[in-house]
């Protein structure tokens, strides 16, 4: 069932049903597939048996897939890695009264890099994943194309690659739907991932427990005590900044008779404005930062028009992007937008193609 007609190329297991049929489909085209697994578990089993990743089920799910395909199989332990280039960054957003997007800044800083490297280390000629979205060339390199599934695509977690690491990369079920691909799972006799759930938190965060307030643990850090403001006046007290982000509504235990949304956080003295008017969290304009442009796609125009999505689960929105010094850019919105978050990404579209992203400001 191996055949090695087309050559090795390298599969990112994690467990999920994507990444394993992404394995299955490369190896029905004659591929040689090896998995690789990227382990990012606390050596602490204080933390380690609480996260969401790289859970019991997820390694049964890999030994079963291995065993199924009869492919070779690498770990790679990265936790050291994840933790200096992922988790403090991201803790040292929540401190300052931000809401980081760690999945953007994992994927170009440790997984894609990691993985990359062990796939060529290991003489594959491509790393495959099963993130939904698709590949097409253009002007001697690959660009990201939005997948098919337009409720799946996870084109916007991946704004921050380099061309060098999208050159590499392959996305066997970008163009399919997830129930064909949970349908071939059943097929192949792999029921262990075809009725697996999804993971919907962070690959870090514990149950029952906020991303932010599990990093607060791992570091250490007393909670940093603070206050509620609405209307200029004091209607409740909270353990710290880290736990809110703009637009948030649940969580917040105060009790103003009607809604209350987070429409202002204020790191140096700790103070949470609310507001009961939605209205006051839209936005038109905005700032972003650390700019990253695919492939061919290096803006040197002063302004471009776009689509721009500011968040994971929200439709785009056409607007313009005002290159600024400093690679910074002014995002200018046609239609206003509901609480656009500080350290949450900024994704550029020109229809279905992803142009690039930044961090908003």
């Amino acid at each position: 069932m191996n055949s090695r007609g087309k050559g090795r190329i390298a599969v990112a297991l994690s467990g999920g049903v994507d990444s394993s049929i992404a394995a299955a489909l490369l190896q029905q085209q004659g591929y040689e597939v090896v998995g690789l697994t990227l382990s990012m578990r606390h050596p602490d089993p204080e933390f380690s048996e609480r996260q969401s990743c790289g859970v019991k089920n997820d390694l049964d799910a890999i030994a079963v897939l291995v065993d199924k395909l009869k492919i070779e199989h690498h770990f790679l332990a990265r936790y050291a890695e994840f933790e200096e280039r992922v988790l403090k960054p991201s803790w040292r957003d929540y401190a300052n009264g931000r809401t980081p997007n760690p999945c953007c800044r994992c994927n170009y800083l440790v997984k894609f890099g990691e993985l990359i490297k062990a796939a060529q280390d290991l003489g594959a000629s491509a790393l495959a994943t099963g993130h939904y979205a698709r590949l097409v060339q253009l002007a001697g390199h690959q660009r990201i194309l939005r997948g098919v599934d337009r409720g799946k695509d996870q084109s916007y977690f991946l704004y921050h690659l380099t061309t060098e690491q999208v050159d590499f990369l392959r996305f066997p079920v970008g163009d399919l739907e997830k129930t064909v691909v949970k349908q071939m799972a059943a097929d192949l006799g792999l029921k262990i991932l075809a009725e697996k759930k999804e993971s919907q938190d962070a690959c870090f965060s514990a149950e029952k427990e906020c991303f932010s307030e599990t990093l607060r643990r791992l570091f250490n850090v007393s909670p940093a005590d603070g206050v509620f403001i609405y209307n200029g006046k004091v209607v409740g007290k909270h353990h710290g900044i880290h736990q809110f982000t703009l637009g948030q509504r649940k969580g917040l235990n105060v009790a103003l008779g009607v809604p209350a949304y987070v429409k202002r956080i204020e790191a140096a003295t700790g103070v949470v404005e609310l507001t009961t008017d939605e209205a006051e969290l839209e936005v038109t304009t905005f700032r972003a930062a650390d700019l990253n442009w695919q492939g061919t796609a290096n803006m040197t125009a002063e302004k471009f028009k776009a689509d721009i999505q500011v968040r994971y689960r929200s439709p785009s929105s056409g607007g313009e992007v005002q290159i600024l010094s400093g690679n910074t850019a002014q995002i200018t919105l046609e239609k206003p937008v509901r609480a656009v978050s500080p350290g949450q990404a900024a994704v550029f579209y020109d229809g279905e193609m992803l142009l690039g992203g930044g961090t908003i400001l």
